[in-house]
């Protein structure tokens, strides 16, 4: 991406190495999104422990990514251009660490149910997290890229995942009718894909970010696509 030619070479340099850490974080938050499920599809504790454990990496990078933005800010002044990747990184950091909490909330759950005997139902999760995970990766894509487009398809995805979570809803509250000792195992899971709906609600939200990164067009809230994208 062009970062708008600036005198003082190093700005370039740090800006490069601020977004790097930002594709990082992302990385980071969506290997623990994985492994939380990982852990309740496999029934591996390890995994889930391990999740709960690195969320302090996600907290801490965070800082580090607000700290560097504000200092681009201060010490560089950058140009209009330059400046909304500063912007949406920052914003896009908030989301990703959410991200991350969601899967530490999943991960924690999953130890739960694993517990028990192996539920059936499990299943009803797997389309859910796979549309959401595919969202967060072509939203982080396209950060890195710098592609517009590609945040764009992430936008018109987010009510599949919607989709899916009303249908595993239904099926998991019918569960409830029956008596048979595993209520707080189906509770779990409503939580588990409540959390994997609000995880595509915030890659809509990073590549809602992404589009004014790269053409200055703030879509949120009903905005519209710039033409651009819209008619591709």
């Amino acid at each position: 991406m062009d970062t708008g030619g600036h005198i003082l070479s190093d700005f370039n340099t740090a800006l490069k190495e601020f977004k790097n850490k930002t594709v990082s974080i992302g990385c980071l938050a969506q290997q623990n999104l994985e492994r939380s499920l990982q852990g309740l599809f496999e029934r591996n504790a390890t995994l889930c422990n391990d999740v709960i454990a690195e969320d302090e990496d996600v907290d801490q990078l965070e800082i580090e990514i607000d700290e560097a933005g504000m200092l681009l800010m201060s010490k560089y002044r950058p140009f209009a251009s330059d400046l909304r990747i500063v912007v949406a990184s920052m914003k896009i950091t908030n989301n990703i660490e959410r991200i991350s909490d969601h899967a530490v909330s999943i991960a924690k759950r999953s130890r739960k149910i694993i517990r028990n005997p192996e539920l059936p139902e499990v299943t009803l999760i797997e389309p859910i997290f796979q549309q959401a995970n595919k969202m967060l990766t072509d939203a982080l894509a396209a950060y890195a890229d710098g592609d517009q487009e590609l945040a764009a398809t992430v936008l018109q995805a987010n009510h599949v995942v919607g989709k899916l979570h009303k249908k595993a809803t239904k099926q998991l509250t019918k569960c409830f009718e029956g008596d048979t000792g595993k209520h707080k195992d189906y509770l779990h899971l409503l939580f588990i894909s409540r959390w994997l709906e609000r995880v595509g609600d915030l890659a809509e939200n990073i590549a809602e970010d992404v589009i004014f990164m790269t053409t200055a067009t703030d879509i949120r809230h009903g905005g519209e696509l710039p033409e651009e994208i819209a008619t591709t």
